[in-house]
């Protein structure tokens, strides 16, 4: 049955696998369903119930970018509500990327090892500046929303830490709050200079990478969730 493209806002070239809620039902695969809300198509992710707001789709190499429904633009308290999750059984605190029937992408490295991402911290002393090129203060944005209060404890200072972490490398007593990919590499986004909180906050909202075709090569090569340490 020859199904023509859909279309919702920007995204214009909607097809297989990917399909409207308000097509026909034999269009498209329902796993990969999609959602045209205010005129700007949305993915649901059940098994995070997370709302994920699609900015391109790259059918070229099996890419679909997406930004957490909950990030506002010019609103520097907003950040995601939903967190790659750490695994408590792990000796070495590694931390799952379950996203099917989707897997995370980065451009540079189909194999996902030295994968980066943004890790908010709340410490209850000061990091020295010299600690690590890979932190970032989020001081320079104050009296948040209360979400992003509800990230930080009371009296603690708050960063992101941008990159290869592993937990190990993170100062006794600071508290993980949130764990987000990150799009890019730390050398291009730091591309030669430093890197401020408003930075941290652009990458966000550009979003990050899924891919259908790389969960499909999980699911049928093994199981299903993975784990990925440094």
């Amino acid at each position: 049955v020859y199904c023509a493209p859909s279309s919702c806002g920007n995204i214009h070239n909607i097809s297989f696998p990917f399909r409207l809620s308000t097509d026909p039902n034999s269009c498209g695969n329902k796993k990969y369903e999609l959602s045209c809300e205010n005129n700007r198509p949305a993915l649901y992710l059940k098994n995070k119930g997370a709302k994920y707001y699609v900015q391109a789709i790259d059918y070229s190499n099996f890419t679909i970018r997406v930004v957490d429904a909950d990030v506002q633009k010019d609103d520097c308290f907003s950040i995601p509500r939903h967190s790659l999750i750490v695994d408590p059984s792990s000796d070495t605190s590694q931390y799952h990327m379950d996203y099917l029937p989707y897997e995370i992408f980065w451009l540079d490295n189909f194999y996902l090892y030295n994968f980066t991402t943004f890790i908010f911290i709340s410490c209850p002393n000061p990091i020295l500046k010299g600690y690590s090129d890979y932190i970032v203060d989020t001081s320079s944005c104050k009296n948040g929303s209360s979400l992003f209060n509800s990230l930080n404890m009371e009296g603690y200072s708050s960063y992101v830490l941008i990159g290869y972490f592993s937990f190990g490398e993170i100062p006794d007593s600071c508290h993980v709050n949130l764990i987000y990919p990150l799009h890019l590499t730390f050398d291009q986004l730091k591309n030669g200079t430093n890197i401020s909180y408003i930075d941290v906050q652009d990458s966000i909202l550009y979003g990050f990478y899924l891919s259908w075709s790389r969960a499909c090569y999980l699911i049928r090569g093994g199981p299903i969730r993975i784990a990925i340490g440094k």
